[in-house]
């Protein structure tokens, strides 16, 4: 039996930067899946732990908690189960550990809708330094251009699309992602974006169409953290051993930088 003063149960981005406030541990079943361009993170400055949007944060705050065992199994949890004051965590091989805290923080409440992210292969279309557009609509409601991870050079740009359901329309072909193709291709040539140049006829010229494939599509359901990101980031941190540790780990870093430039 291994005792705690204080336990989270959460997997959202606001319970990992929770547990690292108040330096405390967390047991994560499954993470949720966060945006790069959420714009809720956007406006806040993330430098404390080497991060430059929220994907990065929830990267450098995993490495964290795990490093300095404030995140323990990480990777590894397939159940946890609440018993009579007592929390058991089963993991890979269906190892049992039984954990007895003073205090469960559960900090995540699922909600009935979902965030879903459709990626796009940009296979062929003009050139352009269009980034982000944004709709009104929850189906597609935010398109951002990203570095392909398909080349080296980093000038061929990939395409996702962010979109909010409900779990009837997640289940509903009409909005899957031959429709969620459909609907960013509008906004794409609503922007003024076309395909490669085709032929020129009395002075007017003709462009093929934009041609996309479905990559992949990430569906993380939508949770009610405890605190808001907002109430969180405004905490004092705790200076613990585990903040210590990586904090000694950063300015290694930035001297090794400064060192070698």
């Amino acid at each position: 039996m291994i005792e705690k003063p204080s336990i989270i149960i959460g997997g959202s981005l606001e319970s990992l930067l929770y547990a690292w406030r108040t330096q405390t541990p967390l047991i994560s079943k499954e993470l949720r899946y966060v945006y790069r361009h959420d714009k809720a993170y956007s406006s806040f400055d993330l430098s404390f732990i080497n991060a430059t949007d929220a994907k990065e944060l929830q990267k450098n705050l995993i490495f964290a908690l795990s490093f300095t065992g404030l995140m323990p199994y990480s990777g590894r949890i397939v159940n946890i189960r609440k018993t009579k004051g007592t929390l058991e965590v089963f993991t890979d091989g269906n190892k049992k550990i039984r954990i007895k805290p003073q205090n469960i923080v559960s900090f995540d409440r699922l909600k009935k809708s979902y965030d879903v992210y459709d990626f796009f292969d940009m296979r062929s279309s003009q050139s352009h330094d269009i980034t982000e557009l944004i709709d009104e609509d929850d189906f597609i409601y935010q398109l951002n251009f990203y570095n392909s991870p398909r080349t080296d050079s980093g000038t061929h740009h990939d395409v996702v699309g962010a979109s909010r359901m409900t779990q009837k329309q997640l289940l509903d072909p009409d909005y899957g992602q031959g429709i969620a193709m459909l609907k960013m291709k509008r906004m794409l040539a609503a922007a003024g974006l076309k395909g490669p140049f085709a032929w020129e006829r009395k002075g007017k010229k003709y462009y093929k169409q934009i041609k996309m494939e479905f990559y992949k599509r990430e569906v993380s359901q939508v949770v009610e953290p405890l605190y808001s990101f907002e109430e969180i980031y405004n905490m004092e941190q705790k200076q613990e051993m585990p903040w210590k540790i990586i904090e000694k780990l950063r300015n290694k870093e930035e001297t090794s930088l400064v060192l070698y430039q």
